[in-house]
């Protein structure tokens, strides 16, 4: 891609994915789900040969880089961009963190996460079994099923403007844990890898990342604060100590989003974090979250609705999806302590899939635990639940939380009135 077609691309994507998420706001509806489906629309007017004009037709062409089995070729910029995209959202998500309250609500999130990985798990194992897939293919279709969504959930999340409370803080919690348990399980499931250097590379992200740090971040900080005078200087700091924790996660263990999540929990109880909080929000929300989601959506292809093996097993690892999610980690809620109402918002904040299950599919697929026959079924599937659970989530989370938000906004009639 040129640089000219790159500053297009990213230009035109903003001002559709603002116009979008500003529509659909204004039918009571997450802003997310209008950035999610104007990916869906220009990726498949791409896919089948709807084109307004050649610098347009470029334009669109390049979020189309992905489809089918054809990989990305050298540094996609609108890919990276669009990925910076989500680890910005999550290191957002841990700033906002109140940590005694994620310490208060540990025991929820850690037996929630627990139930909600091997409920919907066992369910995808025995009914890859039942429809005739072999006992390696129905764990890995199991092991789909196991890692939350954690974009989707932290962005409805702050729309709604619920991701300070309780069942925020212990959503966001659990859904990490899901990801560490989701990759564990398929270097588990196909045999590739070693459990014991995950566990290892795990150890010392958590040595680096929550103790060091931790211990040390506070002296850092007022190093920056005193000596780092230029422009913006405390937030160009620390934004480049986020993308370390980033990286770091991603060699461990390929999850960027983990590492920039701890470095938000990290300075969330810091001074400093009043400084940069405000232009952390602007730079994220202004440019790079709604890229990530634009392009999230334009990774589908409308025709795998069409298949209707696909469609057979999308419906059933689609029913094993939303119920093991809810059920699971719902129940678990409910054991770890919190009431059925918050137990019932929990359960629907786990229902998206996305990341952390296209790795999966995409190990197991190179790794020959899915039967070369059975491929196409299984890309096909994994894009219809992916995507149905990713759309179905955010109007679900805010039905969940109505009377939250009605209480909510009571509130600011009342004081304003």
């Amino acid at each position: 891609m040129d640089f000219a077609s790159f500053l297009f691309t990213i230009g035109i994507a903003l001002i559709l994915a603002k116009i979008f998420d500003s529509l659909f706001e204004r039918i009571h509806l997450p802003g997310v789900l209008g950035e999610l489906f104007l990916g869906i629309g220009l990726g498949n007017l791409v896919l089948y040969g709807f084109f307004f004009g050649s610098a347009v037709n470029v334009w669109l062409h390049n979020w189309l880089l992905v489809r089918g089995a054809q990989p990305f070729q050298g540094l996609d910029p609108v890919r990276y961009f669009a990925k910076l995209g989500i680890v910005m959202l999550l290191f957002n998500a841990g700033l906002d963190t109140n940590v005694e309250q994620l310490k208060s609500t540990g025991k929820v999130a850690t037996i929630s996460t627990v139930m909600g990985v091997f409920v919907p798990l066992i369910l995808g194992w025995i009914s890859g079994l039942l429809l005739g897939y072999d006992m390696h293919e129905s764990f890995v279709m199991g092991v789909l099923l196991t890692a939350t969504s954690i974009g989707v959930t932290v962005r409805t999340l702050m729309d709604i403007d619920m991701l300070s409370t309780d069942v925020g803080a212990a959503s966001l919690s659990a859904s990490v844990m899901d990801d560490f348990l989701g990759i564990g399980l398929i270097i588990f499931a196909v045999g590739t890898g070693s459990l014991v250097m995950f566990g290892i590379n795990l150890t010392i992200f958590f040595i680096v990342t929550l103790i060091a740090a931790w211990y040390y971040m506070p002296y850092v900080t007022k190093f920056v604060r005193k000596y780092v005078k230029t422009e913006r200087g405390a937030l160009g700091f620390l934004m480049g100590v986020m993308l370390l924790f980033a990286s770091l996660a991603e060699f461990s263990f390929g999850a960027a989003i983990e590492g920039a999540y701890f470095a938000g929990i990290v300075l969330s109880h810091l001074p400093i974090k009043k400084i940069i909080s405000e232009d952390v929000r602007a730079i994220g929300y202004g440019l790079l979250i709604p890229l990530f989601f634009v392009y999230t959506g334009a990774q589908l292809d409308l025709g795998v609705f069409l298949n209707m093996s696909a469609l057979i097993l999308a419906t059933v690892i689609l029913v094993d999806a939303i119920f093991g999610k809810i059920l699971g980690r719902g129940i678990g809620a409910r054991i770890g302590g919190f009431n059925w109402h918050k137990s019932w918002q929990m359960g629907v904040g786990s229902i998206p899939r996305m990341e952390v299950a296209l790795v999966s599919l995409t190990v197991g697929i190179t790794a020959g635990a899915i039967k070369p026959q059975h491929v196409p079924y299984f890309i096909a599937a994994t894009m219809i639940f992916v995507t149905v659970t990713t759309l179905i989530t955010p109007p679900l989370l805010k039905l969940a939380f109505r009377k939250e938000i009605k209480e909510r906004e009571a509130k600011k009639k009342s004081s304003s009135g």
